[in-house]
């Protein structure tokens, strides 16, 4: 759902980094099939994964992304992963579990029954399935 949502709404997107893969890989897989270049990153060693601590990142593995994502990061990591997105200038989406705060300056959308977090820096988004924040 997540990967459908990205694929549709950021058409042409050539480049993503996935922070905190961990084992779940199926997001990654899926871009990396539609042609995406998916960087996966995680502050542990795994197979295929770039290893780098987002709260003292390495710029150079995030230049050029379009898109950063996070699936169900701890929300201490919310604004690290905005500081990450801003200096990157990629835009940001969290899929956060289900009782997680909401990260500040971040829009909810409600994409086919899926609910996660989005910041777009510079760009509209009035097309996208969202609901406004309080």
């Amino acid at each position: 759902m997540i990967a459908e949502f990205i694929l549709r709404f950021f058409p042409g997107l050539k480049h993503a980094v996935e922070v905190g893969v961990g084992r779940r890989r199926e997001v990654l897989e899926a871009l990396r099939r539609a042609g995406v270049e998916v960087t996966g990153v995680d502050i542990a060693p795994g197979r295929g994964l770039v290893v780098d601590d987002i709260t003292e990142p390495e710029m150079s593995l995030y230049r050029g992304a379009e898109l950063i994502y996070a699936i169900r990061p701890p929300p201490e990591l919310y604004p690290h992963l905005m500081r990450l997105a801003r200096r990157a200038g990629a835009c940001l989406l969290i899929v956060p579990m289900s009782t997680d705060p909401v990260p500040e300056n971040m829009r909810l959308v409600n994409y086919r029954g899926a609910a996660f977090y989005l910041w777009l820096p510079d760009r509209s988004d009035t097309h996208l399935p969202t609901s406004p924040l309080g």
